[in-house]
């Protein structure tokens, strides 16, 4: 994956994602999460998002990966108003 690219080009390389979601954030972006199923933590038959890596685009472009970076998106996008 690089920086920049569209869903649509990640699609193409990773498939079609398991879970999504998708908010406003603060600063009025658009945010697209896509999850990707990476580790299997519950034998149950269930995807959850702890057992996804997570791929964020803004405003339809590729900003970051990882849990870390997630984490630090939705902390600065949707909980700055909570400080």
């Amino acid at each position: 994956l690089d920086m920049g690219m569209t869903k649509e080009q990640v699609m193409a390389i990773m498939g079609k994602p398991d879970l999504n979601e998708a908010y406003q954030s603060l600063y009025g972006r658009s945010v697209v999460i896509f999850f990707y199923y990476t580790q299997r933590k519950w034998a149950d038959g269930n995807t959850t998002k702890d057992e996804c890596t997570p791929v964020v685009f803004e405003n339809g472009k590729l900003v970051g990966w990882g849990d870390e970076f997630y984490k630090r998106k939705m902390e600065v996008d949707v909980n700055v108003k909570r400080q």
